[in-house]
């Protein structure tokens, strides 16, 4: 609502301040809105922004229609009115309920608590509680169009005065206690600033329009000098926080800095030419100098300065990008130094996506290998705003980088410094495959190392067991054929042979665990072990009510590991299933054969695939119609010792997972295989040629 009638050194001391503000907090409004996702606190901060926009455009607009029209049309006067008033009304509530959403924020939310149980709500509320009168009060300015603002609202001046400066006490209190818990000394010395800043201006227009009589002056408008002043430093909190955005990331809202300078370049020129519009009329209304010699001069002047400010441009230019070159380095730094630490390539990919994400102020973050990198790498489908940044090591990709903006796009600065940081992200992932392949060497050679104590400790206890335990044996079947002995002391003979049969399979499992299995290059026809195998548990398994089912192939099946592994890894795979299938009742102890009829027969079912990829493997497939394997218990199942059987040493599937890894195959387990349970085992054997 400012105005003035000539271009006086006051008139143009208020172009320059409200040019300035206008400038500075559309780009506010611009950087805020070019975020790709808006918090609560950043649309509040884009209001905000938008009503001292209003101010001061409002009153920019309004000096220049005064100096254009002398008194100007009327739809142009409402407008002119209407803007900045909108914007001054506006300010006093959104500053107390930026600060107070800033200070304050929402419970479970981590952020900047300065005073516990504050009522917030209540502050926010009286603050906006007085723009119940704003349409009243746009009306009367309005409907006044020949008085001068002031003097349209002479009454009502002075509270909308004392609602601003009350709004602007809040909001440096809110500041002050900010600085005092700040633990950084970035943030101290921007809340310091803010509120000195805020305080200064709280004071300055409660003596202009509170504590003196209203400025009235014979231009109109605000008032002289000093209320210009205030005008001109109310621009400073915007440019703190656009310095603090542009320098730190403050509120984590990044910026495009290429984008900045250009920016601020063209801002400069536009006003630069108006300066220049504005002082050769000046000049030639006076009769000083023509017009086309002031433009002349000033356009031979911005010549002159055209090579330093290139230059101070070129060293800002160099700053940015070295500090952008210092903070990939920082990251790679932290990138190898966890590689190092870790050594597991899931954990390096979890700890690059989020540190990538958090440093370089991205939206998401994801890291490929493999054939997934190179299927990324390659996209078919429609374009999006992600970036896919291939890691090489050599001429070949190992992985691929993939990002998408915060914002509506990359910054220029963001583009080189994720290539530079993918160029080194090679390094850490092969430093991390490394170590993890030192970490598996070593986990195998102290596997291997246990094994050779097992295999020696076997072969104590094969000396030291199993010679006595086939001397018992020997003289307790003595005892159980002795006639002059009692039917009754016969049966225990029989009972304790059994057990010292057990005894002796169990001592033989954690032999045939222990030792490597021999021979492992030479081929084995695979159907005749199977055949075999099933021939000796054919009586076992008829016991426990089981039937055992096998459908031989056509020809041989020449498979390489040796006789002794596919032997060991087929008939622990069918005893299993065959424990696995019977029916609870059936005892394998019993003599007879009545425990088969007491159910219908279960099937272990074993078959042997050839390999349609062209890999070289035959599949041999083992399965059983029992309960299944829990999902909890699957990754156990192989491990030595582990047992959910009442007896059992856990060593069976042991002994079958150490044979596959042996001769170059592979086990895998899948379970259930139905609503009714099931399990099935394959192991895929290398095809001898």
């Amino acid at each position: 609502m400012d105005v003035a009638f000539e271009l006086t050194p006051l008139a143009a001391a208020k172009l320059i301040a409200y040019s300035f503000g206008a400038l500075i907090y559309l780009f506010l409004m611009v950087l805020i809105l070019g975020q790709r996702r808006l918090r609560r606190f950043e649309w509040l901060l884009f209001a905000l922004m938008a009503a001292l926009f209003m101010w001061n455009s409002g009153n920019l607009l309004s000096l220049n229609l005064s100096l254009a029209y002398g008194v100007a049309p009327a739809i142009h006067e409402r407008f002119a009115r209407l803007i900045p008033f909108l914007g001054a009304i506006l300010c006093a509530p959104l500053v107390v309920h930026v600060h107070a959403e800033y200070a304050f924020p929402l419970p479970g939310t981590a952020g900047r608590v300065v005073v516990a149980r504050f009522p917030k709500r209540l502050l926010i509320a009286l603050f906006y509680l007085p723009l119940i009168g704003a349409p009243w009060l746009v009306g009367r300015l309005l409907g006044r169009l020949e008085l001068d603002p002031l003097v349209a609202l002479r009454l009502f001046v002075r509270p909308l005065v004392l609602w601003i400066v009350l709004a602007l006490v809040v909001a440096a209190a809110f500041n002050a206690r900010l600085w005092q818990v700040s633990r950084h000394l970035r943030p101290a010395r921007f809340h310091a600033w803010l509120a000195g800043i805020e305080a200064f201006l709280a004071a300055g227009f409660a003596w202009a329009y509170l504590a003196r009589s209203l400025p009235f002056f014979p231009q109109g408008g605000l008032g002289g000098y000093f209320p210009t002043l205030l005008m001109l430093l109310a621009v400073v909190p915007g440019g703190l926080v656009a310095y603090s955005i542009f320098r730190y990331n403050f509120l984590d809202l990044r910026v495009q800095r290429n984008l900045i300078y250009s920016l601020v370049a063209i801002f400069a020129l536009l006003i630069y030419l108006n300066f220049v519009r504005r002082l050769s009329g000046f000049l030639e209304q006076r009769d000083i100098l023509p017009s086309a010699v002031t433009e002349g001069v000033m356009i031979f002047i911005l010549v002159v300065f055209l090579e330093p400010v290139k230059k101070r441009i070129n060293r800002a230019l160099e700053k940015v990008f070295a500090s952008e070159f210092a903070r990939v380095q920082k990251l790679s730094a932290e990138i190898q130094d966890f590689a190092k630490r870790s050594g597991e390539i899931e954990a390096l990919k979890g700890f690059v996506e989020e540190k990538v994400k958090t440093e370089m102020g991205l939206e998401r973050v994801t890291l490929w290998f493999g054939r997934v990198a190179i299927a990324v790498g390659n996209p078919s489908g429609p374009p999006s705003k992600d970036r896919l940044l291939p890691i090489r090591r050599g001429s070949e990709v190992i992985g691929v980088l993939q990002v998408a903006p915060a914002g509506p796009e990359f910054s220029g600065e963001q583009i080189a410094a994720l290539q530079l940081l993918a160029d080194q992200l090679a390094a850490a992932i092969e430093l991390c495959q490394l170590i993890a392949d030192k970490v598996k060497l070593e986990r195998e050679l102290a596997e291997k190392a246990k094994m050779a104590f097992l295999g020696e400790m076997a072969a104590r206890i094969a000396h030291n067991v199993k010679n006595p335990l086939s001397s018992m044996k020997t003289l307790v079947q003595l005892l159980e054929e002795d006639p002059s002995l009692g039917e009754r002391v016969r049966e225990d003979c029989r009972l304790v042979i059994l057990e010292i049969d057990r005894l002796n399979a169990n001592v033989s499992q954690v032999l045939r665990y222990a030792k490597p299995a021999r021979d492992i290059d030479r081929a084995v026809d695979l159907s005749k072990v199977v055949s075999s195998v099933l021939t000796l548990m054919r009586a076992d398994a008829e016991r426990r009510g089981v039937q055992l089912e096998f459908a031989p192939p056509s020809g041989p099946c020449l498979v390489k590991g040796g006789e002794e592994a596919a032997n060991d890894i087929v008939s622990n795979l069918v005893v299993n299933a065959i424990e696995a299938g019977a029916p609870e009742s059936a005892d394998p102890s019993h003599r007879d054969d009545t425990a088969r009829w007491q159910h219908p027969a279960r099937k272990v079912t074993v078959t042997i695939t050839g390999d349609d990829s062209g890999r070289g493997q035959v599949r041999l497939s083992v399965g059983d119609q029992g309960r299944g394997i829990p999902a909890d218990l699957k990754a156990k199942i192989f491990q030595p010792f582990f047992t959910t059987r009442a007896g059992g040493t856990g060593l069976g599937l042991a002994i079958v997972a150490r044979r596959a890894e042996e001769i170059g195959g592979a086990v895998e387990c899948v379970s259930p295989l139905g609503p009714e349970g099931g399990t099935r085992f394959l192991v895929w054997f290398r095809a001898a040629t």
